[in-house]
């Protein structure tokens, strides 16, 4: 399962040369996941390097987990129709408490199980708005949609984390690893194939235009 979670992530990193080397212009909502994946494999390098030095790296959670956050909430919302503004006030108060908690009440060498819990929730529900909306609200079928696989992406992955987490606080039991690794492959998977997905429609329409 880690060989897999590697490999799923070179994937996505490798994606990113679709859009760093090519002349494919890269769309302003686009931006966003493109900035969010090079700051993740960068998080991943780092974390893989400190490991292999034996380094403890549960401080990297503390920086990693609210930048994931913000990128996840920007991201999603860019394709809100319906309480926008719901959506970005709770995101907000979520938002802070995460900041305040990993910072200043969690101490480094530990994870906020609590916060972790309630950003994967708030996720989990945020990205399954998001579908509803894709899903039902499209004028083109959802699966030619390369929004439709970040949200999915973004669901499967929280969805699993945060049933890890209620399982965890409410029943103190921990679910087995691979459940964990799967979410992060999914979720690698799933943007990897948005970016390609992305990167053809626009290479057709650039070759429609000419």
């Amino acid at each position: 399962m880690a060989y897999l979670g590697s490999f799923s992530q070179s994937l996505l990193f490798f994606s990113l040369f679709l859009f760093l080397f090519s002349k494919t212009e890269v769309g302003k909502e686009k931006r966003v996941l493109v900035i969010y994946i090079a700051l993740a494999s960068l998080s991943d390098v780092t974390a893989t390097t400190t490991l292999y030095y034996c380094i403890k790296n549960i401080w990297l959670a503390h920086i990693y987990f609210p930048i994931e956050f913000l990128f996840f909430f920007l991201i999603l919302l860019q394709w809100v129709i319906r309480y926008r503004k719901y959506w970005i006030l709770t995101g907000v108060i979520i938002g802070v408490y995460i900041v305040v908690d990993y910072f200043f009440l969690t101490d480094l060498s530990m994870y906020s199980a609590l916060a972790l819990s309630i950003q994967s929730s708030f996720f989990f529900l945020f990205s399954a708005s998001i579908l509803i909306e894709i899903t039902t609200r499209n004028f083109i079928p959802f699966y030619k949609d390369e929004r439709f696989y970040i949200a999915a992406g973004v669901f499967i992955y929280s969805g699993l984390t945060s049933l890890m987490y209620l399982f965890y606080n409410a029943f103190n039991v921990l679910f087995p690893f691979y459940v964990v690794s799967l979410s992060a492959i999914c979720l690698n998977l799933f943007f990897t194939y948005s970016m390609v997905l992305y990167y053809r429609q626009r290479k057709m329409l650039a070759e429609v235009l000419k």
